[in-house]
């Protein structure tokens, strides 16, 4: 339970809160004159659905940690797996980053940025679908062969 907490408090921080507020953490930090081109730039990257896939994952990690070495503990790996790879899509905007620059930037800078991401995007995937891999496994698996004992 104490794991649950801790790992699920973790994954609240590192998935929902900074995501929601990297905006307000950043303008914070930067001087007055950069804070409205930054929160500009911050929207723009995080899309409104990433905190709520954050919140789903911050679920499924508690979940996971209270029902380890359950029967229900593959299902929750399944879905766990399955909202880390959409929160990786969303993130990666798909593969391809676009980003239009806001005007008021410092030497009038202005246009729009596409970041081609879909290698590296591809690259994220590999922990999320090993983790849905290993949750229909672990679901259609007897719970002794799970547990590693034979009949």
């Amino acid at each position: 339970m104490v794991l649950g907490v801790v790992f699920g408090g973790l994954s609240f921080v590192v998935f929902y809160y900074i995501p929601a507020n990297l905006g307000n953490l950043l303008s914070s930090a930067l001087p007055a004159a950069s804070r409205a081109a930054a929160t500009s730039v911050v929207s723009a990257l995080i899309s409104s659905s990433l905190p709520l896939l954050g919140l789903a994952a911050t679920a499924l990690v508690f979940l996971g940690m209270l029902l380890r070495g359950t029967r229900a503990y593959g299902i929750i790996l399944l879905l766990n797996g399955a909202v880390f790879l959409a929160y990786v899509y969303v993130v990666f905007q798909g593969g391809t980053i676009t980003l239009s620059l806001p005007p008021g930037l410092p030497s009038s800078v202005s246009g729009n940025v596409s970041l081609n991401m879909s290698n590296l995007m591809l690259l994220f995937f590999i922990a999320p679908i090993l983790t849905v891999i290993k949750g229909v496994v672990l679901t259609v698996m007897k719970p002794q062969a799970v547990q590693g004992q034979t009949s």
